[in-house]
């Protein structure tokens, strides 16, 4: 067995559903208040002669978010890590505090960890590994990963979940819950149920590592004729529910573009490969990696001179399979908004499960142009935040007139995985014409499209 210094005791996460819930509001509220004068000052004074104030306001309200997510762990630190991804919508004071996330998160000690691998594996950690070094390697929201070796020499990582996460997942749903049921009865333009609704179908899969390592191997399958992306294997023999054993992926982070650089790596490339193999996997095979934010992403450089570097995958707890159906539907939804057909946009959208409180076409194709086809036409390889400003201040007026009332879970996460592709995008420096990366997917019977 490796011998390393044991990790500091961290702080244990607060549980149960209010120890969770209040700390969680009154960063919220608090933040919303602020957020609220704000716009009074600016109202009264003026944007330039408030400019100063609102720098400020963001700085400390990214700060207590991280705050708050770093304390209350959980869920929370997973949506700051989504957020601190969107890097083309988020203003530079979240970006740069909430990214931060990926790698602040409190380690839980060894003597905490140790248990949960022998009892799950069912032996000592000399029998189940030759060497593990206890110092671990990555701390995420659920679980924190380490590096070891088997008797013949793999190298692999090793994840485990964190002890009583299980409970933490649920206290923080119903917390999520009941802040959103608030949030709709003040707010009627945004409404965040939907997201909270697919969080609740996904969250018991996150923390089922079987379900996880089965998902790395089908997706590992769908994916096997292309080389360009790097899926780790798993050991089955060393993985149970709470801990999981897989290849190690000696990559890059792919936040990192100076160590990518500075391997000779052509970032570029990297998010061209990413593009199109988010295309394969949401548009051709039916199943995605739903989390690709950068502490799950690694770039592997390729091993010659002028060789394409790969793209690693890691943490597939968060893995969508489009129903056949679905995936036709989502295929013409996206040829309709591309050739700017109206009624085929809402007769699909209608079909996917998309409610509006009245029919109306103009609505649904609003939705369909903040959905894809602004980015599309913009000629951008990703959105910035004046578009998404744009975007958002035209959507938000159509919705106030006519709101959504029902969205299909599945488009929340391909919405978010396009989210968080474009903030990828931009990182990567992206040069990639997104329409004609789209086009090889899309249905050539509709007639504007294959003109």
């Amino acid at each position: 067995m490796a011998i390393a210094h044991d990790t500091e005791h961290a702080p244990r996460p607060p549980s149960g559903m209010w120890r969770r819930t209040l700390p969680l509001a009154r960063t919220v509220i608090g933040l919303w208040l602020g957020w609220r004068w704000l716009r009074v000052q600016r109202r009264l004074l003026g944007e330039e002669r408030t400019s100063e104030a609102t720098r400020r306001f963001h700085r400390g309200a990214a700060a207590a978010v991280v705050r708050r997510a770093l304390r209350q762990q959980g869920l929370i630190v997973k949506t700051c890590q989504f957020l601190g991804s969107r890097a083309d919508i988020l203003m530079d004071e979240y970006v740069r505090t909430l990214s931060l996330v990926h790698d602040q998160v409190p380690p839980r000690p060894w003597s905490e960890m140790r248990p949960v691998i022998e009892r799950e594996l069912g032996g000592p950690m000399a029998e189940l590994y030759a060497d593990f070094d206890i110092d671990p390697v990555a701390a995420a929201s659920l679980a924190q990963v380490y590096r070891a070796r088997l008797h013949d020499g793999t190298a692999v990582a090793v994840k485990v979940q964190y002890p009583g996460i299980d409970r933490i997942v649920r206290d923080d749903l119903r917390a999520l819950r009941m802040l959103v049921e608030i949030w709709a009865r003040i707010e009627k333009v945004i409404d965040f149920r939907p997201v909270v609704d697919e969080m609740e179908r996904t969250a018991p899969e996150e923390v089922d590592f079987i379900h996880e390592g089965e998902a790395a191997e089908r997706l590992a399958s769908l994916l096997a004729d292309r080389d360009d992306v790097v899926v780790p294997g798993i050991y089955w023999e060393r993985s149970s529910r709470r801990v999981l054993t897989m290849d190690y992926v000696d990559g890059i982070r792919i936040g990192d573009v100076a160590a990518q650089r500075a391997a000779g790596v052509d970032t570029p490339q990297v998010a061209a490969s990413l593009i199109d193999l988010y295309n394969t996997m949401i548009l051709e095979r039916g199943m995605f990696h739903a989390d690709p934010h950068p502490g799950n992403l690694f770039v592997v450089p390729g091993e010659g001179r002028g060789s394409k570097a790969k793209v690693g995958i890691v943490d597939f707890g968060l893995t969508k399979t489009l129903p056949e159906e679905f995936r036709e539907q989502l295929i013409v939804l996206t040829s309709a908004i591309v050739s700017e057909q109206p009624e085929a946009i809402t007769g699909t959208m209608e079909g996917m499960g998309f409610r509006t409180r009245e029919r109306d076409e103009q609505t649904y194709a609003a939705l369909g142009e903040a959905f894809l086809g602004d980015v599309l036409r913009s000629g951008k390889a990703y959105a910035d935040q004046e578009m998404v400003a744009d975007i958002n201040a035209r959507l938000g007026r159509v919705l106030r007139a006519n709101p959504l009332v029902e969205v299909p879970g599945e488009v929340i996460l391909i919405a978010r995985v396009m989210g968080l592709l474009s903030g990828l995008g931009k990182m990567l420096d992206s040069e990639t014409d997104l329409l004609e990366a789209l086009m090889p997917y899309l249905d050539p019977d509709m007639e504007a499209v294959a003109g």
